[in-house]
């Protein structure tokens, strides 16, 4: 079994523990570097978000798969790749929240954990995030991507203030911005001046990249 069918396995099977050893043993024995190993998990997670799009595994498993990336790139290969004193390619730095009087975390950390897995910078500011906060950040960290998550209807001007104050500052063609949440949609995107509008995590990461030009 090649190493890409081993990850593939474990991360099938949310098997977080498995898929860390794995890793692991993998760099010690020096069959692939770290980047290696970081480009191979993208791969295993492109595999997934294509089986979601058909509509041959649902959201449990998609976030199941998700987590499991998250963990081992976390402790293992991120603080490798350093160590060895790589450069970690990245596609961009994003910054992402759910906005004002908004506690719903589920898709946007979703959204975050396949960014992540798919090589982008990935700055999650949590859930009630005000204007500021979420321009504050991007300014801080020379982000690229301004992601704004709303799962109520009442919460969804707080997208249009984000942008509202984007230009009211100056900034607004300093950044891309993406909406997304179940009551958006494209429509609604166009209408407060968003870049672009995903109707989930896979079409998101594909957005951002069209956005990007990636």
């Amino acid at each position: 079994m090649s190493i890409k069918e081993k990850i593939k396995e474990f991360v099938i099977e949310w098997d977080s523990e498995g898929l860390k050893n794995y890793c692991q043993s993998i760099l010690k024995s020096d069959e692939a570097t770290a980047s290696n190993l970081l480009k191979i998990i993208g791969d295993v997670m492109k595999y997934v978000g294509d089986q979601f799009e058909s509509e041959e595994i649902f959201l449990p498993e998609l976030i199941g798969s998700a987590e499991t990336v998250k963990g081992v790139i976390d402790e293992i290969l991120d603080p490798a790749i350093r160590a060895a004193g790589e450069k970690k390619e990245s596609m961009g730095k994003v910054v992402i929240g759910t906005v004002e009087s908004d506690v719903h975390s589920i898709g946007k950390d979703l959204v975050g954990s396949f960014l992540f897995s798919y090589g982008f910078e990935v700055y999650n500011l949590g859930v009630e995030v005000t204007a500021d906060q979420f321009i504050s950040k991007a300014e801080e960290v020379g982000a690229d991507v301004i992601g704004l998550s709303s799962l109520l209807t009442m919460s969804m001007d707080f997208q249009k203030q984000v942008i509202e104050e984007l230009k009211k500052r100056g900034l607004r063609e300093k950044y891309k911005v993406i909406v997304g949440g179940a009551p958006t949609t494209e429509e609604w995107a166009d209408q407060i001046g968003a870049d672009a509008w995903a109707d989930d995590s896979i079409e998101a990461v594909n957005k951002i990249k069209e956005i990007l030009n990636k």
